[in-house]
């Protein structure tokens, strides 16, 4: 095998690469042979049939495997020989073959960039935390009892209004014709939640019990139902009952509805859920701190092929959101991908780094983490949790991306016992608020954020496999993590 460098160019590299046709002929002989122990052709016994017509019969549907096989061999042997390690897998296009003459392919690759091992004795780290307050804890109790408000039957009969509960049969019809999935029966909504499609629910106020009316809506152009998309629908809806929000109470009934003993028990469970979620934001905050001290040490462009991969998996997952109306209409798309490819670049620098840190300090992954993070995985969907661990088992990508993250945060973990950890206490609104945002001058006439509803119906319970669980750059993550 011959391999020549044909391109050096920063971390880019391209090789022409030429296997003897010795070589190919050798490995096809092998393979008829194990094929002609068991062939059964007419006129000779297994084991027996000449070489000539082995090939004559089976040589073309081989050649396919032994010239995939060939590739993959000499491509790794070249590499290891070279003493390279790809950012990503390399791009490989064969250039010349035929029978008899000399295999001939290019190989074009990005190298992962080389570090220089960093003295974490020296890093100097500050780690941010926050406590809940009694203040915060009742705020959550009452911003709870009023997602869980609790409906009563009218003192005596009224016209439906803002705020009431109102419980309806209803026939969606587009042309006169009704459609799939806008049928419903004994469909109970709050007046003003904005679960349906926006003007539906307005349009129902003033009707009493017994009514029918007709509700005309268009459902919105970028609907994620095409065949209704754009399209002008009619309701027809009947009134079965009307109810009226009851007493707001953080009481013991409260926690009843939410499966706990009592009111206690509540405030309890509701702190534990609290206290986990601010350490996972201060986790965040500790990576980011991290990150900043290490580029302080390291700054280094990384491989231009898995900021690429990471941004395409950030885009289309923003993409995603913008469909369901997540995001603003008016963003800039041009200045949003900007910026997610600065985060492309800047979360790419960070995994480079520690799966670095993690190499040279011998950090071995922890596979009973990785079984602990699929569990945690399953538990945010409850009654789907063997939906989620069984697509996780089936799929490598998402396997392999989740291995990643609990590879890293091992490797964080490692850097903290070492470096200079101070403790900071800091209020919840300096924990929650944006590194960035002190730096970003408010837009004239900026809206307010919010995630507008757009459905016919209530939003679904999202299926267990949609579930996104790392970046497409996680696998090459991953992969260097354990070398």
């Amino acid at each position: 095998m011959q391999v020549s460098e044909t391109k050096s160019e920063g971390l880019v590299r391209e090789f022409k690469v030429v296997v003897p046709a010795s070589d190919i002929e050798a490995q096809l002989n092998t393979r008829l042979a194990e094929i002609g122990k068991t062939a059964n052709i007419p006129g000779f016994r297994p084991g027996k049939v000449p070489m000539t017509l082995l090939k004559q019969r089976y040589g073309s549907s081989v050649m396919g495997e032994i010239l995939e096989s060939t590739v993959n061999i000499s491509s790794q042997k070249a590499l290891q020989e070279k003493d390279l390690r790809p950012a990503i897998q390399p791009k490989i296009e064969i250039t010349s073959y035929e029978e008899g003459k000399d295999l001939e392919y290019s190989m074009s690759l990005e190298l992962m960039p080389d570090i220089p091992e960093i003295d974490l004795a020296s890093l100097e780290i500050e780690r941010v935390y926050t406590e809940v307050e009694e203040p915060q804890l009742t705020q959550a109790l009452n911003d709870l009892a009023e997602s869980h408000k609790r409906f009563k039957p009218l003192d005596k009969p009224r016209k439906l209004q803002q705020g009431d509960l109102v419980r309806f049969d209803f026939v969606g019809k587009i042309d006169g014709v009704a459609f799939d999935g806008g049928t419903g029966a004994d469909e109970e909504i709050e007046i003003g939640s904005g679960r349906f499609i926006p003007g539906y629910e307005e349009q129902m106020i003033g009707l009493s019990v017994g009514d029918e009316h007709v509700v005309k809506v268009p459902f919105p152009e970028d609907y994620r139902e095409a065949s209704v998309a754009g399209k002008e629908a009619e309701f027809d809806v009947t009134v079965k009952e009307i109810k009226e929000p009851g007493e707001v109470a953080v009481d013991d009934e409260l926690a009843k509805d939410m499966g706990l003993e009592n009111l206690d028990a509540l405030k309890k469970a509701l702190s534990q859920k609290m206290e986990s979620d601010l350490q996972q934001v201060a986790r965040v905050r500790l990576r980011r701190e991290v990150a900043d001290v290490l580029e302080d040490k390291c700054d280094f462009t990384p491989p231009q092929s898995m900021v690429d991969q990471e941004f395409e998996g950030m885009w289309e997952r923003y993409q995603h959101q913008k469909q369901d109306h997540v995001h603003d209409d008016d963003e800039n798309e041009e200045e949003k991908r900007n910026e997610f490819k600065e985060t492309a670049a800047r979360r790419i620098r960070l995994a480079i780094l520690l799966a670095e840190i993690g190499r040279l300090n011998k950090v071995v992954l922890d596979e009973s983490e990785v079984a602990k993070s699929v569990q945690r995985e399953a538990a945010a969907y409850p009654g789907q949790e063997n939906q989620v661990i069984a697509y996780y088992e089936k799929n490598q990508e998402m396997m392999n991306g989740l291995r990643a993250q609990v590879y890293e945060e091992q490797v964080l973990s490692y850097i903290l016992e070492i470096a200079k950890v101070t403790d900071k206490k800091i209020t919840l609104e300096e924990l929650t608020k944006s590194p960035d945002d002190a730096a970003k001058p408010a837009k004239k006439g900026a809206k307010k954020k919010s995630a507008a509803k757009s459905k016919a119906k209530p939003k679904a319970k999202p299926k267990a496999e949609e579930k996104a669980a790392g970046s497409k750059a996680a696998k090459a993550k991953a992969a260097k993590a354990k070398k």
